[in-house]
């Protein structure tokens, strides 16, 4: 039996539950499990010399939950359908603009710090949720474990910085801020977009959603464009 498999799998779930019953008694960003977890996981792994390869294969049961949870998204969408009918073509145009600018940066990163091709197509497939993700490099060469590594740091830094970011823009529409959350921070983005208003998080879950899919779709050819473009 491999105790430090089952000792993985032990530690994310018990983390997790400390830090919900923590973050309602605090209810501060400093305090969601997203930071909590993930900061006090990194810490053990580097204590005990454990690679984040081994980390991800051993949870995989828990990663595998990614894919219904997504799926659960949709049922504030269909609640809210009639609205979301109205916006669609103006939100379709918005998402198409974020996956061409975020395939874009990353490029243009991965140029700038001399990343090889491998970490640079991981980069680029990273603006999705990380099971549309993982579908999409696997279709542009990249790393599974690179894009759901670089997935859930992108939806990290966008849930913890994006309500100073919307804060300095001044942008007061409901529906552009969880367009925002979720085609910049998706899973992360949609959660915390659901917290502020409900206006916000229906409209990024329906963003995180179509982004996934537009992306599996066109990705490969927007990636391709991209690197014909730049080179």
């Amino acid at each position: 039996m491999d105790y430090t498999a089952l000792a993985c799998f032990i530690w994310t779930c018990f983390a997790y539950v400390v830090a919900k019953k923590i973050h309602r008694k605090k209810p501060l960003m400093i305090f969601s499990p997203v930071v909590t977890v993930s900061v006090s996981t990194i810490l053990l792994l580097l204590a005990f010399g454990i690679s984040y390869d081994t980390y991800h294969r051993y949870t995989q049961g828990i990663v595998f939950l990614l894919t219904p949870v997504t799926v659960a998204f949709a049922v504030p969408i269909y609640e809210n359908r009639e609205v979301i009918r109205r916006q669609l073509p103006i939100l379709s145009i918005a998402i198409m603009v974020g996956m061409f600018v975020g395939v874009v940066s990353a490029f243009l990163m991965s140029h700038m710090f001399h990343f090889n091709n491998e970490v640079t197509n991981s980069l680029m497939a990273r603006s999705i949720s990380t099971p549309f993700a993982v579908v999409l490099a696997s279709e542009i060469h990249g790393s599974a474990s690179l894009v759901s590594l670089f997935t859930i740091i992108t939806g990290f830094v966008g849930m913890i910085f994006g309500d100073l970011f919307l804060a300095f823009t001044r942008i007061r529409f409901r529906t552009a801020n969880g367009v925002a959350f979720g085609n910049a921070a998706h899973g992360f983005g949609t959660s915390r977009a659901g917290q502020r208003h409900e206006t916000e998080g229906v409209m990024a879950s329906l963003t995180m959603i179509l982004a996934g899919l537009f992306m599996v779709l066109f990705g490969p050819t927007m990636v391709h464009l991209v690197i014909w473009m730049m080179s």
